[in-house]
């Protein structure tokens, strides 16, 4: 009898599971990039828990953003968004910020702010 995947039937590509083991491998080894390259968006943070954060939004960046049609009606999108918080404020305040982008990024509130969403200085 086969085994069901049942976080890729249930959640699809964007699988929460997924995001945790990225963030653990990050925490386990933030040395590492996860592509070996610098993000053009922002460098890499110096906190081990925002790069390990960013180590999560990296592996969404490289290898399951690609694969998907572009969804955010916002500029910058909201992966760009997620690095550069992760830059600028580190792990708890950039955490904050990411949160507070994703529960907006909708197009009727991106119409409304006229779909520019810089991150705050």
């Amino acid at each position: 009898m086969g085994t069901i995947d049942t976080c890729g039937y249930y959640c699809g590509p964007a699988c929460p599971v997924t995001a945790v083991n990225a963030i653990f491998l990050a925490l386990w080894r933030p040395a590492l990039s996860p592509i070996g390259t610098a993000d053009p968006a922002a460098p890499r943070p110096d906190g081990r828990v925002a790069a390990a954060l960013y180590g999560a939004v990296r592996h969404y960046r490289t290898h399951i953003s690609p694969t998907q049609p572009a969804r955010c009606p916002y500029t910058p999108s909201c992966s760009t968004y997620a690095v550069k918080a992760l830059h600028r404020h580190g792990a708890v305040r950039g955490s904050r910020l990411i949160a507070a982008r994703l529960l907006r990024c909708r197009p009727s509130t991106a119409r409304r702010r006229g779909r520019v969403d810089p991150v705050p200085e």
